[in-house]
């Protein structure tokens, strides 16, 4: 049937950046469907306590952390099936004035951070011998500019190609690396700028006319994460309401 295809049940998933946002949404949709799940984050706030899922500290910057954390999990459950990166941070700030150590803040996170904890998922995807799906959150701005997200933007892109790079290295230890890619949605990254204004100029410019609805991305994270995708690596879905195909 089309719904076993979808189906993540009894999967070992990590979620990294899961007290909040799309992170939170992506831990609870696993958990509602079977899935153990272990939400990693370095925040004090958590949107997830009433889903069944283990909750790590783990700061992605430090190396010793994500090797905790995957030690936490096979503690608990057994090695990760499924790794979904979406700890991030973003600065809305013009390219001029954005400082060094927010840039390097910016990349340490995003892309050496993500870097840190999929290789790391690798090592034990690949000595656990049963495959793999990595999944990495990026952005429509990793191809699509918008004034003030020069950093944001270009941290994203260095996800997407590393997407690419992952995948074609990894599809011999049987590790799928792919990507969602989202468009805007209101999380707590973003909603201090819609409150002020940019959610009307953005849903002229979004094609279906509204802001993305955390909803929206559950049809791609379920194809990643399951075995509906078992012949797709490095391969980067959008979901954008058209965003990305306006001008």
């Amino acid at each position: 049937m089309a719904s076993d295809i979808f189906s993540v049940d009894g999967r070992i998933c990590m979620v990294t950046g899961a007290s909040s946002g799309l992170g939170a949404h992506f831990a609870r949709v696993l958990a509602e469907r079977g899935a153990r799940v272990a939400g990693a984050s370095n925040s004090g706030a958590d949107e997830t306590d009433d889903a069944p899922i283990l909750h790590l500290h783990c700061d992605i910057r430090n190396a010793t952390d994500v090797a905790a954390a995957f030690d936490a999990v096979e503690r608990e459950y057994g090695a990760v099936d499924v790794l979904v990166n979406a700890a991030g941070i973003a600065q809305f700030e013009r390219a001029e004035a954005l400082g060094d150590s927010a840039f390097a803040e910016i990349m340490d996170i995003n892309v050496n951070g993500t870097m840190r904890v999929t290789g790391e998922a690798m090592k034990r995807m690949s000595a656990a011998r049963r495959g793999g799906s990595i999944i990495h959150v990026t952005s429509v701005l990793a191809r699509k500019t918008v004034s003030g997200l020069s950093a944001y933007g270009g941290s994203k892109a260095a996800l997407e190609q590393m997407t690419r790079s992952q995948a074609a290295e990894w599809a011999r230890h049987g590790i799928r690396v792919n990507a969602l890619a989202p468009g805007w949605f209101p999380t707590a990254m973003t909603q201090q700028h819609f409150d002020k204004g940019l959610d009307r100029l953005l849903k002229t410019r979004i094609p279906m006319r509204r802001l993305g609805a955390p909803g929206d991305l559950d049809g791609a994270l379920l194809l990643l994460a399951s075995e509906a995708s078992r012949y797709m690596t490095g391969t980067v879905l959008t979901v954008d309401g058209g965003f990305s195909a306006g001008d």
